[in-house]
């Protein structure tokens, strides 16, 4: 096992996330009474093309304060003393997770308000529910739930390896990032993209997040 960090993670910053963690939530609480049982669920091209109970609205807040509660465990196990390369850059391990936590709730956050604001909107219109196609969640969900785990992997770091410390760094970063990547292209593919779309989205958020891990990880690979 490691040593601690030197550096305590801030009270700012752990106030920050938190926050961000509940805000979901919270702001979900306060709506919830002025809200329609039958709520738009997705928007295509054409507009609202499903609706759904308002109880699906639960599981954005939801994911947002498990995924704070891994992101704030990441940022407080991460290193921020050593910096992990990536090409020319240094990457500060701490910063990454923790940006890239508020990144996630903030996301989530805005799902929630601007599905607020359109179930307000679509009060008068109705519709009858349909059920989600979670076969469009099932890349966002591997790839957040892959990102979740590589973000904690830092309880087994050896103390006095500084290479394997550093595989260990790398692997958190890359975690934040899959997770960051997974949560932005589940929010699109499960309220705004559909069709053709949904493939092409998850196909280019994740290339794009596979070509980061790849450079941060292929010292290892």
């Amino acid at each position: 096992m490691r040593a601690p960090s030197t550096r305590p993670v801030s009270r700012a910053l752990t106030v920050a996330q938190v926050l961000l963690a509940l805000a979901p939530a919270v702001t979900l609480a306060v709506a919830w009474g002025q809200l329609p049982d039958t709520v738009p669920a997705h928007w295509g091209a054409a507009g609202v093309d499903r609706w759904g109970s308002k109880l699906e609205m639960l599981a954005v807040p939801a994911a947002a304060l498990v995924l704070g509660a891994v992101f704030l465990a990441g940022t407080r196990l991460a290193d921020p003393e050593h910096p992990v390369s990536l090409l020319t850059l240094e990457l500060n391990e701490r910063a990454v997770v923790a940006v890239s936590g508020c990144a996630v709730d903030l996301v989530l956050l805005a799902g929630t308000v601007g599905w607020i604001l359109a179930a307000g909107d679509h009060a008068a219109a109705g519709g009858e529910p349909a059920a989600l196609n979670w076969q469009v969640l099932g890349v966002p969900l591997v790839c957040t739930a892959a990102g979740a785990l590589l973000t904690l992997r830092s309880s087994g770091m050896p103390e006095d390896d500084p290479l394997l410390g550093e595989q260990y760094r790398a692997h958190r970063i890359s975690g934040a990032v899959l997770a960051l990547a997974g949560v932005v292209m589940g929010v699109l593919c499960a309220f705004v993209l559909s069709g053709t779309a949904v493939q092409v989205c998850q196909a280019v958020i994740a290339a794009v997040a596979m070509a980061f891990v790849f450079v941060l990880l292929r010292r290892w690979l």
